[in-house]
């Protein structure tokens, strides 16, 4: 057999700021955010059982349609209902959780934002929206550096994650220390295209209708929700070894981006000095 050496990093250790409770919401509870809905309630369990009370809440507008179900975590009995209302029943009674649904949509960043004096609390925002007016929202909510957003996002065939709490590239100066860091570059530092709304806009059709038309493959949103829970997972334990990955699941190509000096160079434009030195 072949044996094959790779190129290994050297990875930077994420430290969280210390917490007392975790708030989590999910924003978009259509063809990501519905498969997201079950994975999260498993955590907030797991949080809870392990004695860090967790709030999680359910946002969206939209009700259930018929062509939501099958292609969506929804079943005939749902059609009608609101989609946060659905999965939060849906979740609060499997794993015994006083879940919230919010049947608005996000229109303001204040929103979302915490209140200021609410630094015992980790919030995390998990964005499955499919809009940039929406997404720009939730980026606002992050200028305050106290939220972490894991972001999911996907095409007809290929999606991508990026977790971060950090909008600016100069608030990421003076980041890494003795081998750690305790914030990452925002999603819409990352990747700027997300919050960005094209000048030739149009209505896209939405996942269920791209999926029913054969645009849109019907596993493309299954795989980046468990890509996301694998991440928020990992993020919540202490163990994220990457902030980014992108898939394609037309080619089975996979690029993640480790938490380690090259990749947050790319990502923010600094230098190694410059995430070293304040």
């Amino acid at each position: 057999m072949t044996a094959f050496t790779f190129d290994t990093p050297t990875l930077l250790r994420l430290q969280l700021p210390r917490y007392e409770r975790v708030r989590i919401r999910l924003v978009g509870c259509g063809g990501t955010g519905s498969h997201l809905a079950t994975g999260l309630g498993v955590l907030a369990r797991e949080l809870i059982d392990r004695g860090t009370p967790c709030d999680l809440a359910f946002i969206d507008g939209d009700k259930v349609e018929a062509k939501n179900v099958g292609r969506q975590l929804f079943s005939a009995g749902d059609v009608g209902r609101y989609k946060a209302e659905a999965l939060a029943r849906r979740v609060g009674a499997a794993y015994n959780l006083p879940a919230l649904a919010r049947t608005t949509h996000v229109k303001t960043a204040s929103e979302l934002t915490p209140p200021s004096s609410d630094y015992a609390v980790l919030n995390l925002i998990v964005s499955a929206v499919d809009n940039p007016a929406a997404r720009a929202h939730i980026a606002g909510a992050s200028k305050s550096g106290r939220v972490w957003i894991v972001d999911c996002g996907n095409e007809n065939h290929s999606g991508q994650v990026i977790v971060g709490n950090t909008p600016a590239a100069r608030q990421m100066r003076g980041a890494v220390g003795l081998g750690m860091l305790d914030r990452l570059p925002s999603p819409y530092l990352v990747a700027p295209d997300l919050v960005e709304t094209p000048k030739a806009a149009r209505r896209a059709a939405s996942c269920a209708e791209a999926t029913a038309e054969g645009s849109q493959g019907l596993m493309v949103n299954r795989m980046m929700a468990a890509w996301a829970l694998a991440m928020l997972h990992d993020l919540l334990l202490g163990s994220l070894s990457y902030f980014a990955v992108w898939v394609n699941l037309a080619t089975g190509g996979v690029r993640t981006w480790p938490i380690d000096m090259a990749s947050l160079s790319e990502a923010t434009g600094l230098s190694p000095k410059e995430l070293h030195t304040a």
